[in-house]
């Protein structure tokens, strides 16, 4: 303790003094708690199906396996392509085909081919 000074513990009481002081308010983190609570149970039950999933279902070695559908999902930080085989894009290549026809249509009006002419034929007697 300090020896010429008051200390702060010698009064514990003394704000009780102060005008302004009306009393003790304590926090409400119901709504907090309730939050965390539900989100628990969601992760609980996200990892039992999982575990439901990976383990005990009839499909537990597409689930266990690392080159099923799930590489569109699984980040480069997870799994690396070393030793991957490569991605069957057949279905999708087989869903899109563009109309290649219309985007190399390239059939001048006749107006043009004969303007066009008449350049070439100004362009030969030059």
């Amino acid at each position: 303790m300090s020896s010429g000074g008051q200390s702060i513990l010698d009064e514990r009481g003394e704000y009780l003094k102060n005008p302004f002081f009306e009393g003790h308010l304590f926090g409400e983190f119901s709504p907090f708690y309730i939050t965390i609570t539900i989100c628990t149970f969601f992760a609980l039950f996200l990892f039992v199906l999982n575990f439901v999933f990976g383990c005990c279902s009839i499909h537990k070695y597409y689930w266990q396996d690392r080159h099923t559908g799930n590489r569109w999902l699984v980040s480069l930080w997870t799994t690396t392509a070393f030793k991957q085989p490569p991605l069957d894009l057949s279905d999708v290549e087989a869903a899109f085909q563009p109309d290649i026809q219309s985007a190399y249509n390239f059939s001048n009006p006749p107006e043009y081919l004969e303007l066009q002419k008449r350049d070439d034929k100004r362009e030969s007697e030059i």
